[in-house]
């Protein structure tokens, strides 16, 4: 296991917590039934764009992130703001999220995004090979664009409807974390990041009372679920 401190880290106490944070994070695979050595770095960053299989993602200061190579994230601006016992929840969440409810919904991306979007591109192909003669007497961009437009409204709206599903699955994650860290320690750590008041997170709360759609409940959403009243 190897600990990647970031761009400027000279702390030796700061590298030392993260190696017993991803320690931590061994001893929850090993509590939820997952290979020993699957988690192999661990990583201070609030982007996931330079990293293996990251995919170019903000992570949000209540998350964390765990790559498909095995690479524990953690967000870079809450390096120092969380003890190492303080990041067991959202590190079991994340884990349970991953590894055992995410695999769950490739039926709901199949049916969602996939078989629309794939359905949606054979009949703009052969709409334009049908077509081809008038489409021929048009400047080239024309075609290509009738060709990806239907495809990329699919997949917009595949994408849009499937989201409710990552959120849930999230909720899920956090509800199931307290069997492994208690409740009342999961809400306890969840209330010193709400008041943190940091930016990323303050965001997510305006854009959830706009009715916009997140794959990451909001700390309200988060706290009312392991307080009951979310399912």
């Amino acid at each position: 296991m190897t600990v990647a401190t970031g761009v400027g880290e000279t702390s030796v106490d700061l590298s030392e917590r993260a190696q017993k944070i991803l320690e931590m994070a061994v001893g929850v695979c090993l509590l939820l039934d997952l290979p020993v050595f699957y988690l192999k770095t661990l990583e201070w960053s609030d982007k996931t764009a330079s990293l293996r299989g990251g995919g170019g993602r903000i992570v949000p200061s209540d998350q964390c992130f765990i790559l498909p190579a095995g690479d524990v994230i953690l967000p870079k601006r809450m390096k120092e703001k969380l003890s190492v016992d303080e990041w067991k929840p959202l590190i079991a969440s994340s884990l349970i999220y991953e590894r055992k409810l995410l695999p769950m919904l490739r039926g709901k991306v199949l049916k969602l995004i996939v078989v629309p979007t794939a359905t949606s591109t054979v009949v703009a192909g052969v709409f334009l090979a049908l077509t081809r003669s008038f489409w021929a007497a048009l400047p080239f961009p024309t075609g290509l664009v009738v060709f990806a437009v239907p495809p990329s409204i699919v997949l917009f709206l595949g994408l849009g409807r499937f989201t409710p599903y990552q959120k849930s699955a999230r909720l899920q994650a956090d509800m199931q974390a307290t069997r492994l860290v208690g409740r009342e320690f999961f809400l306890e750590v969840l209330r010193k990041i709400d008041g943190l008041g940091m930016e990323d997170i303050e965001e997510r709360k305006r854009k959830n009372s706009e009715g916009s759609s997140s794959e990451f409940p909001s700390l309200a959403e988060k706290l009312e679920n392991l307080l009951g009243g979310v399912s």
